[in-house]
């Protein structure tokens, strides 16, 4: 059983913890641009395995081994592809892979992919599968059984610029015909609705799956599933500012998702669910954060049974100069309340930009960049 992180209306930083606990050991993986990474036991080892969408010509799945992590033979070819996510699409035991991508800044067309995992653990493209959404320009797909039939069905987000020609570009919901392919659905989460982050949930534990998004351009959106074919918007105070990056987490083990976040006035808050509509009042934890925050990934990093956060922070004139003077924070949980809270110098090669968790207690820092080659790292504490 996970130890708990009490419910209080506000939870106060400490001194940084000692600085042998913060060290970590980082393994080099890969150069490549990000676009986003999918985290998934590819090959049901019982370790994860990560795919990083580089929109490059080396997008391939790499392995766990115990010697290390290793990458596949099979490069997928090269297309503009953005982010991914991964799930059994069609229930034979096998994860799959769905990727969004782009649509030459909204002017062209294309087809977006879906990978169906063979039993030889090769991957083979389908084809007329109802999801390619030609005019989408492809951003965050994320997989979630909205109609709860046991299929994971599919959103996808767009960046949903007005086109030329007036074709559909806005983001879809796409519901899985028993394996058979898809079909899109309109919802109030269709349309115009950001695309910067894209995650399911549960806020009500009623079983079945909601969805957040963070929105560029505005306050993100909560979305509970209704069970009647649609989503209902929740009037939280959580969605009165931009979020950057967000996460649906139990951060105190009571087994309600709670929302972790960075927001665009860099501010990293923990907003604990509270059971009950809006679910989310006020922040149990905040910080201003000493640089942009750009992307927060949860994790039990030192194994001690309680969930930690680590934020990527983003040294904006990185970009020119290469050198990332921005430092990551790492919040360690305390076993009584609260957290300690480190600096992490980014004496690392690249600049950081986005971050996942691997079996729990690893973390995957990407330091490459939608528009640059980067390094990509495994931290290990």
């Amino acid at each position: 059983m996970r130890a708990s992180l009490p419910l209080v209306a506000a939870l106060l930083l400490g001194s940084q913890f000692p600085a042998a606990q913060a060290q970590y050991t980082a393994t080099f993986i890969e150069t490549s641009k990000v676009w986003g990474s999918v985290v998934a036991d590819f090959n049901r080892d019982g370790h994860d395995d990560f795919f990083i969408t580089g929109h490059d010509a080396n997008d391939r799945i790499w392995y766990w081994t115990k010697k290390g992590y290793k990458p596949a033979a099979q490069v997928l070819p090269w297309v503009d592809r953005h982010d991914c996510d991964a799930a059994d699409v069609n229930l034979d035991g096998l994860l799959d892979l769905y990727c969004a991508i782009g649509a030459e800044k909204g002017t062209g067309v294309k087809v977006n992919e879906l990978w169906m995992q063979l039993p030889t653990g090769a991957f083979e493209a389908a084809s007329g599968f109802g999801a390619e959404d030609p005019y989408g320009r492809g951003r965050r797909p994320v997989f979630l059984d909205f109609n709860h039939d046991g299929y994971p069905d599919l959103y996808l987000t767009n960046d949903a610029t007005p086109r030329p020609d007036g074709q559909l570009n806005e983001n879809r919901l796409f519901i899985n015909q028993a394996g058979a392919g898809f079909t899109p659905v309109d919802t109030i989460a269709s349309g115009d609705k950001g695309y910067q982050c894209a995650v399911k949930g549960d806020f009500n534990q009623d079983g079945w799956d909601d969805l957040l998004v963070c929105f560029e351009n505005g306050p993100g959106h909560l979305y509970l599933n209704n069970q009647a074919g649609n989503f209902t918007e929740v009037a939280s105070p959580a969605v009165g500012v931009e979020w950057k990056d967000a996460k649906l987490v139990d951060m105190n083990g009571d087994g309600r998702d709670d929302l972790v976040l960075v927001t665009l006035t860099n501010l990293f808050q923990i907003w604990l669910n509270t059971g009950a509509a809006p679910y989310f009042t006020s922040p149990a934890y905040e910080d201003l954060l000493p640089a942009k925050g750009v992307s927060v990934a949860v994790g039990d990093f030192n194994r001690d049974g309680r969930k930690d956060v680590y934020v990527v922070l983003q040294d904006l004139k990185c970009l020119t100069t290469t050198v990332d003077r921005a430092p990551d924070m790492l919040y360690t949980a305390r076993t009584t309340a609260g957290f300690d809270k480190t600096l992490l110098p980014q004496a690392l090669r690249g600049c950081g930009h986005m971050a996942d968790v691997v079996d729990g207690d690893k973390l995957l820092l990407e330091n490459g960049g939608m528009d640059f080659k980067g390094p990509n790292y495994l931290l290990s504490w």
